[in-house]
Parts: structure tokens; sequence; C-alpha cells
């Protein structure tokens, strides 16, 4: 397994506690009638690195409005970054940025939040506002933010150990992934509009179930042409949740029992080689921290709907 080599000083959790580097929670919103409206985040299964992005009114879609997220950073001192202890020379100048992958979507960017040069102040402040387009989001969307140089410098004799190349990354400050599709963001619901087809079905298009990405080859799609889709839409008054319920369940069974009844079930009970984001890992998640009954399709039935009675 290759392992990266960082061939100058970085970022350590040290030099991370000395500069006492504070982050806000990020806020979402999006626009309605050139109205901003506000979204909440919610930690899925307690998690402090995932979160599913909520609307209490049910009307926000990554398919039908943007989506803005926005931050505050504050660094409280920061010249131990620069100089020969440092990881920049003591003129250069750093830079914070946020890198984005939209995995489903295969897409992937910068926001620049702002610099930071040694200029005797002993405290920064950044704010950060992007606004993401209808549909450039989908699925899992990973935010990690970084510190890298922004401008060489002029290193002095004791500072030639350091990076001098412009947009070299120097660190990861923090990391954290929102899901966008779905009600709890288990995997992505697409909506489609497909006359004379039923009301949902699930794809199932991996080769590899150990490799292949659970966002990128598994998804429920949800008939929008078809007549009792109005049970289904959140901004109607016909919307029932326990229908949408039993759709995830019975879409996460199809999933499970196809995946035993293949050449790598054993590979994946065992959490045997398995990618990280790939189906095995999902379905072994699901199995091994969720407790999930796979000893009969009647069991498993059981277990996949008192846990979304318990937390839809």
């Amino acid at each position: 397994m290759s392992k990266d080599l960082n061939l100058f000083p970085t970022l350590t959790d040290e030099m991370k506690s000395k500069i006492r580097f504070q982050a806000s929670s990020y806020m979402y919103s999006y626009f309605k009638d050139s109205t901003k409206q506000g979204l909440q985040d919610e930690s899925i299964d307690g998690s402090s690195m995932v979160y599913k992005i909520c609307d209490e009114k049910g009307v926000w879609s990554p398919d039908s409005y943007n989506l803005i997220i926005a931050r505050q950073y504050t660094l409280k001192t920061f010249s131990c970054l620069f100089g020969s202890e440092g990881i920049a020379c003591r003129n250069a100048e750093l830079g914070i940025a946020i890198i984005w992958t939209s995995t489903t979507s295969k897409l992937r960017g910068v926001i620049e939040v702002g610099s930071i040069i040694n200029n005797g102040q002993t405290e920064v402040c950044l704010e950060v506002e992007k606004v993401f387009e209808v549909a450039e989001l989908r699925g899992s969307v990973e935010l990690t933010t970084i510190i890298y140089l922004k401008r060489s410098g002029n290193p002095n004799s004791n500072e030639n150990h350091l990076a001098n190349t412009e947009g070299y990354i120097l660190g990861e400050l923090d990391k954290i992934v929102i899901m966008l599709d779905g009600n709890g963001s288990v995997f992505p619901i697409y909506e489609v509009n497909e006359p004379n087809q039923p009301l949902w079905y699930i794809k199932c298009d991996w080769e590899d179930p150990t490799y292949d990405l659970f966002a990128e080859c598994v998804s429920i799609n949800i008939n929008t042409a078809h007549p009792n889709y109005k049970y289904l839409d959140r901004t109607k008054r016909a919307y029932d949740e326990q229908l949408l319920k039993e759709i995830i369940s019975s879409a996460l069974m199809i999933i499970i029992m196809k995946l035993k009844d293949s050449e790598y079930w054993v590979q994946t009970i065992n959490q045997e080689g398995l990618e990280v984001g790939s189906v095995s890992e999902a379905v072994s998640y699901f199995i091994t921290t969720l407790g999930w009954e796979t000893t009969s399709i009647e069991a498993l039935a059981i277990s996949i709907r008192k846990f979304f009675d318990n937390r839809m």
C-alpha cells in the first residue's frame, strides 16, 4: 500500500494547537423566490464528521434549488507557522481554502477562504460563503479545509528546507462530509419522470462491490410520473412518510440479499480489503455496526424496519 511522503515540514497537531484554530459550524441555506431560506444539518449516527442536510419545510432538494454554505474561521495566533521552525518562509503568504469533492457528480473544486501573512498580528478572522448551482452537487460531498502556500517567499539560509512552491498543500485543518440525497441520506434517492413505469425501482450497477462506490452504483429512483407520487412529494398534503420508509427498507433488503447471494459475501462480512465507500463497506456497516440480522430474509426485514422506525 502506498503512503504519502512529505518532502517539506507540514502542519502538525502541535502547531494546530499553538495557533488555536477555531471554525464555526457550517451554515447552510438556499434561495427561493430571491429570499434566502435556512437549512439544518443533522449528525448521522452520532458522527462528528458526517451530516445530512435537512429542510424542515420539505421544500429544498439539490435538483431543484441551489445550496449555499458559509463558515467562519479564527486563528488566535499564527506566527509559529512562519520561519525556520514553521511550515513557510517568514515573508511567504499562506492561504486557507476548502477543497470540495462531490463523488456522485464527479466534480471537485476549491473555495478560497483567505490569506495569512506574518505581519505581527496576533489573530486573524476569516469568513467564506459559496453558492453551488442547482444540481451541481449530488450524494455525499466532502469539505476539507486546508492550509497551503499561496505566495512563495525569499528564504533565508535557515529556511531552505521549507516548501516554497505556490499551491503546495501544507496541512489539513478539518474535514466533514455532508449528505444531500434522500431522507436520512442512507443512499442516493433520485427523481425520474417515466410514464408507464412503477412508482419506484432500485439500481444496483456494481461489478465488484468490494471496490465500486456505494454512492455511484446504488440508487432508488422515484417516478414523478406515477399517479401515487403525491404520497412521496413532501410539498403535498398527501405525503406519507411511512411509505418512504417501506421503500427504503425494501431497497436495502434487495441490496443486502443480492450481495449475500454473491461470491463477495464472506469478504464483506469479514471486512477484508474493502475499499472506503464501497458497496461492501456500506453493507458491512449496516450489519456489524447497526446490528442488522441476516440469518434469514424475515429477520433482515424486521431489523431494517426497526432501525428506520427509530430513526426517521
